[in-house]
């Protein structure tokens, strides 16, 4: 943490997360793990309030002792009124903290080594946290996102624990122009684990009813499917992004 960092009144904690609700250059952190995860991937962390700081750092120390020091000189314990005010609705932990959202780009997801995850017009922002949480996991290069579900939504955030801040990850309108090869999950495809996929390929993985959009299918040098049992329709989105990036770990 810098040295200079001043530890800001609870007044001011108040008013900065009431802020970044509607401040796109910032994102808002849910719970000790969301925290945990942005502050090992190096968040710029403004600001971090509880309402009950020696809880907050017990349960750090057993999750993550490497991040107890760093929140404990930065944390703000609120009153009982103006943390209900910024927590309507329990929390997984008494964690809040605002952290400066990063500026990705496309192309710097693009840019990323790895295989890239693309998510087509995801429609559950909890679903979409979980399947950047697996990318994460899978040390894959990066996220993108098609359509209007904003990735570092805080709803996405905390579904993810904050993993966003983990791999370049962003949102766009289409599919960018490539040179990776593009491979699409589709149930019309070859079997996934026929052949590894290839090391820097664009999975694309669409909407568990609607699948690809038949533009998408076209762009794709490649369609492979999970095969399922018989009678089983779909899997949840997560759940196939976890089969097909680590099919050939």
């Amino acid at each position: 943490m810098d040295a200079g960092y001043a530890r800001p009144s609870e007044e001011e904690v108040a008013d900065r997360v009431t802020a970044a609700r509607s401040d796109g250059t910032r994102v808002r952190l849910e719970g000790a793990h969301t925290l945990k995860h942005a502050l090992r991937f190096g968040a710029d962390i403004e600001v971090v309030a509880t309402d009950d700081r020696a809880g907050l750092l017990t349960l750090l120390a057993a999750l993550a002792p490497d991040v107890v020091e760093d929140v404990a000189a930065r944390v703000v314990q609120l009153s009982p009124a103006h943390w209900q005010r910024l927590v309507p609705r329990p929390l997984p932990s008494p964690c809040l903290a605002v952290a400066v959202r990063p500026r990705v780009t496309v192309e710097d997801v693009l840019q990323a080594s790895g295989r890239i995850l693309v998510l087509d017009r995801p429609r559950h922002l909890g679903n979409l946290g979980a399947a950047i949480r697996v990318a994460a996991a899978a040390d894959a290069g990066g996220v993108l996102t098609l359509g209007s579900a904003d990735p570092w939504h805080p709803t996405a955030v905390r579904a993810a624990a904050g993993l966003q801040f983990a791999l370049p990850t962003t949102r766009a309108e289409v599919l960018p122009v490539t040179d990776r090869p593009v491979i699409a999950l589709d149930p019309g495809g070859t079997p996934l684990h026929a052949s590894p996929l290839p090391t820097d390929a664009l999975l694309l993985v669409g909407t568990e009813r609607g699948g690809l959009t038949d533009a998408l299918l076209a762009r794709a040098d490649e369609r492979r499917a999970i095969t399922m049992r018989d009678g089983v329709s779909s899997l949840n989105l997560a759940t196939a992004v976890a089969v097909a990036l680590y099919a050939d770990r």
